[in-house]
């Protein structure tokens, strides 16, 4: 008797806390492609994610993945720790990028623009949707981010949320060193934000140092509203998320 095929899991929903990642292929649609060539870097993508989220300790099967032409949005169930999308998965996948253009026809290289954030996902049956999905899709079409990854000649650029910074970097600066980040601000449609840009493989930026001369610091009078607490500290639900607790939501 042959078992039962498996049910396939359903994706993140109702309001549950995900990583998220989004990915872009730079210049995917340039004159110099054709669609031989863009055809096969829609299926190189593909494998590139997959090598580098296993690679990270982020089972890509776990995923849930949309293709977006261009690139890719995904999102990382909440059961699964998320520190792996800041180390080591950007250089993982710098790495299988590098390889990739040292072999291939200037044509065919491969520059990404990379996004991560973390925020509550609903899911309709046909895709997700939510704000923090086009905050991250809006990062991914920052100038700032473009100009870093043209100006660079690098293989990756990456932007992160204020969330991700606060949460992951800051308190995990041993995965890559806050210093590597530089704070910037974008527009994008009807979104605007600030962020963090970062090159994987570049030498971090000259460590900020506090003012000469800091003023001194008046006694608080007033008591810690909430949004004091997340401003200055990791929420609970991104505790959970840190960690990879099973079923979390906000």
């Amino acid at each position: 008797m042959s078992r039962p095929a498996a049910r396939t899991p359903a994706p993140p929903a109702d309001g549950q806390l995900c990583a998220l990642f989004g990915v872009d292929i730079a210049g995917f649609t340039s004159p110099r492609r054709d669609d031989d060539i863009r055809l096969y870097l829609h299926k190189e993508l593909y494998e590139v994610l997959e090598k580098a989220f296993d690679g990270s300790g982020i089972p890509w099967a776990s995923c849930f993945c949309e293709d977006r032409g261009d690139g890719a949005l995904v999102v990382v169930p909440p059961s699964i720790a998320c520190k792996g999308i800041i180390d080591p998965l950007p250089e993982r996948l710098r790495g299988l990028i590098r390889r990739h253009n040292h072999v291939f026809c200037p044509a065919a290289g491969i520059q990404l623009r990379v996004a991560a954030h973390i925020g509550p996902v609903e899911h309709d049956g046909h895709g997700f949707v939510g704000s923090d999905i086009n905050l991250l899709l809006r990062m991914l079409e920052a100038q700032p981010l473009k100009r870093a990854l043209a100006g660079s000649g690098a293989e990756l650029a990456m932007i992160i949320s204020d969330d991700v910074y606060r949460s992951l970097v800051c308190r995990y600066p041993s995965l890559v060193s806050p210093d590597a980040f530089e704070r910037v601000r974008f527009q994008v449609k009807h979104t605007r934000a600030w962020a963090w840009t970062y090159l994987p493989g570049t030498p971090s930026l000259p460590a900020r140092q506090p003012p000469a001369n800091p003023p001194a610091r008046q006694a608080a009078t007033a008591p810690v509203n909430a949004r004091s607490r997340r401003e200055n500290g990791v929420s609970r639900r991104h505790e959970d998320l840190l960690v990879g607790r099973q079923g979390v939501e906000p």
